[in-house]
């Protein structure tokens, strides 16, 4: 869908645990984090997000096709209250979508206001496996 290049999905796939790692003491055996990564590899996975972030932003909170939402329901709770506003796409997709692409101090992606990171937390199925 996004055409991804074959060095750039073999670093996802050591970033989800789809493969192992390939450095020594890993912090979690099951997965590589960012910063574990060559600083090559850091390079070319961060060129590569920032090249392809608006398609990536808008695959995730937009979609593709004839379901593709256009508008986003932002909700506030508080202790005593909780209200709604329907929000345009394109006002969350730049509010979510526009900043840099960066690497976070606990070894995680940033693309604007939104973290990538591994799925976990799902009792050892192969679905932890997934972004």
């Amino acid at each position: 869908m996004w055409n991804i290049p074959v060095d750039i999905s073999a670093i996802l796939k050591r970033y989800i645990g789809e493969i192992k790692p390939n450095v020594l003491n890993p912090k979690d055996k099951r997965r590589m984090f960012a910063s574990e990564f060559s600083e090559k590899e850091q390079s070319d996975i961060l060129l590569w997000l920032n090249d392809n972030q608006s398609f990536i932003v808008s695959d995730i909170l937009k979609g593709r096709g004839q379901f593709a939402a256009e508008w986003m329901q932002v909700a506030q709770k508080t202790k005593s209250d909780s209200r709604w506003i329907l929000k345009p796409m394109n006002f969350c997709l730049n509010y979510f979508g526009n900043g840099n692409v960066e690497m976070t101090e606990r070894g995680n992606f940033k693309i604007g206001k939104i973290t990538m990171q591994r799925k976990g937390g799902d009792g050892g199925r192969n679905t932890v496996n997934m972004l």
